[in-house]
């Protein structure tokens, strides 16, 4: 029985490691894009931790005052981050989508070329054993030699 080849199996595999690729940058921009959520999560704490402050001595407002600039200063550098970090994300999105839908047409043709090797292969084994029944059977040789 000769068996079932894709002749675009080259192309198929070398999308699917694209496809691969772009999975594992897209998760490496959402574990920065989370890494930088929990950090300006930690400045408000700071930002609250300055505000908490009870005493109103002169030596603690003024430190109340810089770690209120730094939480502020950190708080816009990290907001930055975080809209470039979606932007990435993003980008990241798009491109394993592409990918996806080029990998996808292969996989669907595919499995369309699969399926109709199988009618075929049904087909002949069918009119083998039509043949057998007539007593008319001729053993073919299989083509995988070649």
């Amino acid at each position: 029985m000769k068996k079932f080849r894709f002749p675009l199996a080259a192309l198929l595999s070398l999308r699917k490691q694209q496809t691969q690729k772009c999975e594992f940058l897209l998760a490496a921009e959402l574990g920065k894009l989370s890494m930088i959520k929990s950090q300006i999560e930690n400045i408000r704490i700071n930002r609250d931790k300055a505000f908490s402050i009870a005493r109103a001595e002169l030596d603690d407002l003024r430190m109340r005052e810089a770690l209120l600039r730094k939480a502020l200063n950190e708080h816009k550098v990290s907001e930055m981050k975080l809209k470039e970090a979606r932007k990435k994300v993003e980008e990241a999105r798009l491109a394993y989508q592409r990918v996806r839908t080029k990998s996808s047409a292969l996989e669907k043709l595919e499995e369309k070329r699969r399926h109709y090797w199988k009618l075929q292969v049904r087909k002949e084994e069918i009119k083998n054993l039509d043949e057998i029944a007539k007593g008319g059977y001729v053993a073919k040789p299989d083509r995988e030699e070649e």
